[in-house]
């Protein structure tokens, strides 16, 4: 009787062991997790950090090689180049190049122009002119537009048709415009039906604040603001895309010698090949482990004797 007892007491033992070692186990087993996930975490923060200073040290190098920009062969930038890429030790970047003289100014631009820009965005005319009116108006500070907004704020003393602050400091006041929607400024995306899904472009893909002139560079012109300008003539715009993505163009006798363009006087009088002095760059880094992080800046040159170029603007954590 007594044996039993002692191998009943030994199996108690024995099980509180046995229990013992097994949530042992489960908190080692919960550590190991725990140190690899944090090891996992405080690698991808490094690999996102070095993604963001490849592209931030892009923009910087980009910049500077557009105050050397030249039609030189030896030159590492030339006109009309729309982007750049390299290898560094610890990745790749890649720089989209934009020349905001290649869109429409919208402290400048007139009604029958931005109209013609919403026609070549997919807008009718019922919605387009409207539209160009509101934009135009909006700069205007006696404009009617400023009273009715004055009087649904309840504070007249908003209205002044003195005041000079209605000049757009930066496209997305866009939005303050009423009738300009999110989808009309940003752009929104349609799915045909073969399945596939296309990005429409918005105003923000053809408008800016920076370019300071009414001539649109053809090498950097987004399609619509082509149409745009050339008075909805797809093919002419047609063709200085292809001739554009082939070798960008030099004149704009460059062009009419290459394709045989009727541009007529006011659409030839408009545009350019000369840059602006006004670049957007969109620069990518990408680490080796495949991280990638975007930095969208504005930046102007030439700048002054002691800073070659001047940035405007900075968007970090850019999404595409």
């Amino acid at each position: 009787m007594r044996d039993g007892r002692r191998n009943s007491e030994s199996g108690v033992v024995l099980v509180a062991v046995l229990g013992g070692i097994l949530i042992m186990t489960m908190i080692v087993f919960a550590l190991a997790i725990s140190v690899r996930a944090g090891a996992e975490e405080v690698r991808n923060r490094k690999e996102r950090l070095e993604a963001y200073y490849l592209a931030r040290g892009a923009v910087f190098t980009t910049s500077w090689l557009l105050t050397k920009m030249s039609p030189a062969p030896d030159s590492v930038l030339h006109p009309g180049q729309r982007s750049i890429d390299w290898e560094q030790p610890t990745g790749n970047v890649h720089v989209d190049i934009t020349d905001e003289g290649g869109k429409i100014d919208i402290n400048q631009v007139q009604k029958p122009l931005l109209e013609k820009l919403f026609l070549a965005l997919g807008y009718d005319l019922e919605i387009a002119r409207p539209l160009a009116t509101a934009i135009v108006d909006w700069r205007d500070p006696s404009s009617l537009i400023h009273w009715e907004s004055a009087q649904a704020s309840g504070n007249l003393l908003d209205y002044d048709p003195t005041s000079t602050k209605y000049r757009y400091g930066a496209v997305e006041e866009l939005l303050n415009v009423p009738g300009v929607k999110p989808e009309i400024f940003y752009g929104h995306y349609v799915r045909h039906n073969d399945g596939k899904i296309e990005r429409v472009p918005g105003l923000i893909d053809c408008i800016t604040v920076d370019s300071s002139g009414s001539s649109i560079n053809i090498n950097y012109a987004p399609y619509p603001v082509l149409l745009a300008v050339l008075d909805m003539n797809t093919q002419a715009a047609d063709d200085i895309v292809a001739g554009r993505n082939r070798k960008p163009f030099t004149s704009i006798e460059d062009l009419t010698r290459q394709f045989p363009l009727s541009l007529g006087e006011e659409a030839s009088s408009t545009l350019t090949t000369e840059d602006s002095g006004a670049f957007s760059l969109l620069a990518t880094g990408q680490t080796q482990g495949g991280i990638v992080a975007r930095v969208l800046v504005g930046v102007k040159v030439p700048g002054t004797d002691d800073m070659p170029f001047r940035i405007v603007r900075w968007k970090d954590s850019h999404v595409q």
